[in-house]
């Protein structure tokens, strides 16, 4: 070969080896990218379980955090790293990620958290959530490291960043499925790792086979894991996991049958804390309990095909419709282990519609406890068993009852969307209470049981909502409407449950008589009927909330009894976050009490604590201006670093409030759990990813044009998503999966455009600027987050969908400056 011939295959060779390396960065960072959120929604199912739901919402406030401090090490470091060993040192943060979360993960299984505030309790929650950082920290540093060194290829890896998250939110659903989420922990580690293996590679072939040997042993882990159980939760709510007879995870829960130490159990007193006192104390049957997250429960009831073994389910205090007269078409929403289905049957109901919208339930008791359980869900005459949300199947029927009956449906578990977006269902809403009275034959009855505390709080705000929807209903006397009994504390010697009956038709005297009577009987006690000085009853709060100045009586409450919405669907919010903060702040103009829960003490650490290190990310690498201008040209200071904080903050809190209010809106919409995940949230990510590559075709990509756009396009969604919700809830699935769709993706595509395409002008400018602008970021996401969910429990999501306009329209404000500045 000659020496032109020689030198021409050089030249070609050096292209060709440089493609191999952008190649092998891209899909680096879509795996780490991957294994990152793989794992960020796999920690929240884990905390959910061992700790408790609204401790598992802290994970996002975690991960958002420890990218962005992982970033802002970059930052800091990057000077000092050297430059040709950027693929070694990528590769070194994509295994310490893996690493650290088998750790964490570890350390989560089996640190016991109890549900009390003391010191000790506290110290072993920041046990945890110190080892839980680590991995995030870890996955930023790697993330904003590649970012720093090929800002000028922002957009492409801004591209394969989202698609990498986007496909972890695919694979987390069939992941936990199959596997369980200790088994996917060890799954995102692997992940991680052979993005490690293919940044080092090219230049570190030993470090890359290394890489792939940890991939391959926690490859094996796993499958040796699904055998053993080795890598397994140990403590869940404080308390060590025993005589656990069944278990199954799925993406929103982990379901445990209890019993004993065999089967079947021993027969003992039925466990209700609806029972009268007066049922014989030597009464007893077979029960085994299925737990979510270990800690809601239900019980299955041993039915051998006979309902003279059944006598105690008359004696409770859920059962309290059946005495006005027989029902023969009963829908029970939240059916869970069939109890309130044999209470129907016991009465002769013809038809039974049991609604239970975790697969996993059906399942256990259509094969390991189908004789246990009589085969109730099973082909069982006059029994239909639907898997769905309760809601969305209400909306979808066309089918009247006689009776509608929830028993304590509650939501103290992670959903599906887990951190982002707070556990709520649509059951509890004036929306809801309005399908469901529309869905009641002319004198059909609603029968809602709910906890009767001393606050009183939650019975009084179901009552209010039904008013609210029999007044939409154009009902003129709702208080005729109403029947309310609770158990005797005096007599049960446990806290008091009680029933709310609300009938379309005013309730006839003949059925008041008979619940009186009934009641009588039971030593229950009626809190209301609808006459003057009923028997045995005084005048009471609930008389109060029924009469005529109800409005009066809501406000003047030390609890929050407004109407909830499916705009604002927080029914168990009791003391508002910003009326509790007012409060405290002015005694002088607010006389209500009352304690905030723990969701809500949780909300308030997180905002405090996230807008501390927003602030802190902003102010300190701005105030030392030359650590984000060096290498760039002279005279960078405070003021031409500021339009840049304000742009990629805002950025931060815009996408981080679109994103939280779109799952918990449209997660109701599309009717089931998982479906919040693996479509919203997916395509919100793979259309950002979408929109990052088409901006990084064009050398001056539109970025006001979009950020423009995409302001407008903000409140138009805002404003028009409710009504468009309303009118096509009951299309079939597949329809409402194709509407939200069409909704999300043009909004991700314009979403994915601003971030990267700041950072690429931002790398221009100053190589210190991305790692910095990255940290920003991804602080003011965690920032958005718990301000979106506080702004949506006390003003809606249509305000939080505001509040990302409002986002949006000051980083138009500040992108002028950053064009300028380049140019």
């Amino acid at each position: 070969m000659t020496e032109r011939g020689v030198a021409a295959a050089g030249a070609d060779a050096q292209p060709r080896k440089e493609r191999s390396g952008s190649i092998a960065l891209d899909v680096g960072v879509f795996l780490v990218s991957a294994g990152v959120l793989l794992f960020e929604l796999l920690l929240t199912r884990v905390f959910s379980v061992t700790m408790y739901y609204h401790l598992s919402f802290m994970v996002v406030s975690l991960a958002m955090l420890g990218l962005a401090a992982g970033a802002l090490a970059v930052g800091f470091w990057e000077p000092h790293l050297s430059r040709g060993g950027a693929e070694a040192q990528l590769a070194c943060g994509a295994l310490l990620l893996a690493l650290t979360s088998v750790l964490a993960g570890g350390v989560a299984f089996r640190v016991p958290v109890a549900l009390e505030s003391t010191t000790a309790n506290w110290l072993r929650i920041a046990l945890i959530f110190g080892f839980a950082l680590l991995p995030f920290l870890a996955g930023g540093f790697v993330i904003a490291l590649a970012f720093t060194r090929h800002s000028e290829r922002a957009n492409r890896l801004y591209f394969f960043d989202l698609i990498g998250a986007g496909t972890a939110c695919l694979v987390f659903i069939p992941a936990t499925n199959a596997l369980g989420a200790p088994s996917a922990v060890l799954l995102s580690a692997a992940i991680a790792c052979l993005g490690g293996a293919l940044f080092a590679w090219r230049e570190r072939r030993w470090l890359g086979r290394t890489a792939v040997g940890v991939a391959w042993l926690l490859v094996a882990s796993l499958a040796a894991n699904l055998q053993w159980n080795f890598y397994d939760v140990r403590m869940a709510k404080g308390r060590p996991q025993e005589n656990v007879l069944a278990e199954a995870w799925n993406s929103f829960s982990r379901v445990e049958v209890r019993g004993g130490r065999e089967m079947p159990p021993a027969p003992r007193r039925p466990l209700s804390y609806g029972l009268s006192a007066h049922l014989s104390p030597t009464y007893a049957v077979r029960e085994i309990f299925i737990l979510y997250d270990a800690g809601a429960s239900t019980q299955v009831t041993e039915f051998d095909g006979s309902f003279s073994g059944l006598r105690h389910l008359a004696y409770d205090v859920t059962a309290a419709a059946y005495t006005l007269r027989g029902f023969q078409d009963v829908l029970i929403i939240g059916a869970g282990g069939g109890r309130d289905v044999l209470t129907a049957l016991t009465f002769d109901s013809r038809s039974v519609t049991a609604v239970e919208v975790n697969p996993l339930t059906i399942g256990l008791l259509r094969g390991p406890f189908r004789s246990f359980s009589g085969g109730v869900y099973d082909g069982y005459p006059g029994v239909r068993v639907v898997n769905e949300d309760g809601r969305s199947f209400v909306r979808r029927t066309d089918k009247r009852y006689d009776l509608i009956q929830m028993s304590l449906v509650d939501t103290w578990a992670a959903s599906s969307a887990g951190a982002y977006a707070l556990a709520e269902n649509g059951l509890y809403t004036v929306e809801a209470f309005e399908d469901f009275l529309q869905h009641l034959t002319p004198d059909g009855v609603l029968a809602i049981s709910r906890w009767f505390p001393e606050t009183l709080a939650e019975p009084l705000r179901v009552v209010n909502l039904a008013v609210e929807a029999l007044r939409h209903a154009r009902v003129s006397q709702p208080a005729l409407h109403f029947l309310v009994v609770q158990t005797n504390e005096s007599e049960t010697r446990v806290p008091s449950l009680g029933t709310i009956l609300v009938r379309r038709s005013p309730f006839p005297p003949e059925e008041v008589y008979r619940l009186q009577q009934w009641a009588q009987t039971m030593g229950f006690v009626v809190s209301y009927v609808p006459r003057a000085q009923p028997l045995g009853s005084s005048s009471n709060v609930f008389d109060r909330l029924l009469s005529a100045d109800r409005a009066a009586f809501v406000e003047a409450y030390p609890y929050d009894l407004s109407i909830v919405s499916d705009d604002r669907p927080f029914f168990f919010d009791r003391v508002p976050l910003l009326r509790w903060v007012r409060r405290r702040l002015l005694p002088a103009h607010d006389k209500s009490s009352g304690e905030l829960t723990w969701g809500a003490q949780t909300l308030l650490i997180s905002v405090v604590v996230s807008a501390a290190c927003t602030v802190l990310f902003l102010l300190v690498p701005m105030l030392g201006a030359r650590w984000i201008g060096r290498r760039t040209a002279p005279g960078a200071s405070t003021l031409r670093v500021l339009p840049w904080g304000v742009y990629f903050a805002s950025l931060g809190i815009a996408y981080s409030a679109v994103e939280i209010v779109l799952i918990q809106r449209l997660g109701l919409y599309l009717g089931y759990p998982a479906y919040a995940l693996s479509v919203v949230l997916c395509t919100l990510l793979l259309a950002s990813g979408l929109g990052s590559m088409l901006a990084s075709r064009s050398e001056r990509p539109p970025l006001i044009g979009a950020l423009a756009v995409l302001t407008l396009l903000v409140l138009a969604v805002a404003t028009a998503l409710p009504s468009l919700v309303h009118a096509t809830f009951g299309f079939a699935a597949a329809w409402r999966i194709a509407m939200t769709i069409l909704l999300v993706a043009p909004l991700g595509v314009l979403m994915g455009v601003p971030f990267p395409t700041g950072l690429r002008l931002a790398g221009r400018q100053a190589e210190g600027l991305v790692p910095w602008a990255w940290a920003l970021n991804g602080s003011a996401s965690v920032l958005s987050s718990t301000l979106t969910v506080l702004i949506s429990i006390s003003a809606g999501f249509r305000t939080g969908l505001y509040v990302a306009a409002i986002g949006y329209a000051l980083a138009l404000t500040a992108a002028p400056f950053l064009v300028t500045r380049r140019r």
